[in-house]
């Protein structure tokens, strides 16, 4: 199974306030959507995109309560997969390992197929396959 670590999300108070910081130590924004119902902003870092994702979005998305997450800070560490059936191969593991799955698999508003699951130390990972995501060395 092919699988690569591509997104480190910030879950964010101020969606605002944050960009204003990202784009003062000149991160160079590589996507953006001002919707009102499903803002972000991600600024590719190498081969590693930094997202910006309000904080009680990612809350809902993932299966999580608000509260869940420290009131200082919160992150989700996106690992894609090659195969859209790989998403819930990878979810019987971290069953199999007793983490504990956050969200079952689901097709959500951006496209692909994602999940959501805690590791042991309860840190949030989300598993995601994109037709249009290349891998990258």
């Amino acid at each position: 199974m092919k699988k690569v670590i591509s997104y480190i999300t910030l879950a964010v108070t101020d969606l605002k306030k944050m960009k204003q910081f990202y784009d003062a130590l000149d991160f160079e924004v590589f996507k953006q959507s001002d919707d009102e119902d499903h803002p972000y902003i991600m600024y590719k870092v190498g081969a590693i995109v930094l997202a910006l994702y309000p904080k009680a979005l990612l809350a809902k998305q993932s299966g999580c309560s608000e509260t869940e997450f420290d009131n200082k800070s919160a992150i989700s560490l996106s690992l894609n997969v090659e195969n859209k059936t790989d998403v819930d191969a990878l979810l019987t593991i971290v069953k199999e390992q007793n983490a504990t799955v956050k969200r079952a698999g689901f097709e959500p508003a951006w496209g692909g197929y994602c999940a959501y699951f805690n590791d042991p130390e309860n840190n949030l990972w989300e598993v995601v396959w994109h037709k249009n995501f290349k891998f990258e060395v």
